[in-house]
């Protein structure tokens, strides 16, 4: 391997740690943004709890992402886009989930 391949293989590996750093935040940030919408619409109104912000619901989100990612195997095969967008798909329907449940209360 020469310095050239070296250096382009290096760099590919920094980019696809700052790119996978990049979409694990930003998929945090959907869940939590999420969580506080759901939250503030459905679980307050209906047991009189009081009303997340944004950085308390992101906090519920990861702690309970935290809990219950222990029991799922990981998914080694599958690429870190596909993995992203799986959890993008299955927020998103929770949340129109949530908003037809609250469009009934």
């Amino acid at each position: 391997m020469d310095k050239k391949d070296y250096t382009t293989s290096a760099l590919a590996a920094i980019g696809v740690s700052i790119g996978s750093v990049a979409l694990l935040f930003l998929g945090m940030l959907y869940g939590g943004f999420v969580t506080m919408k759901l939250w503030n619409g459905i679980i307050s109104p209906t047991f009189g709890l009081v009303q997340l912000n944004f950085f308390q619901a992101w906090g519920l989100d990861v702690f309970v992402s935290y809990l219950i990612s222990g029991a799922k195997k990981s998914d080694e095969d599958s690429s870190l886009i596909y993995t992203f967008v799986r959890v993008i798909v299955a927020t998103t329907a929770f949340w129109l989930i949530g908003i037809l449940i609250m469009n009934f209360i």
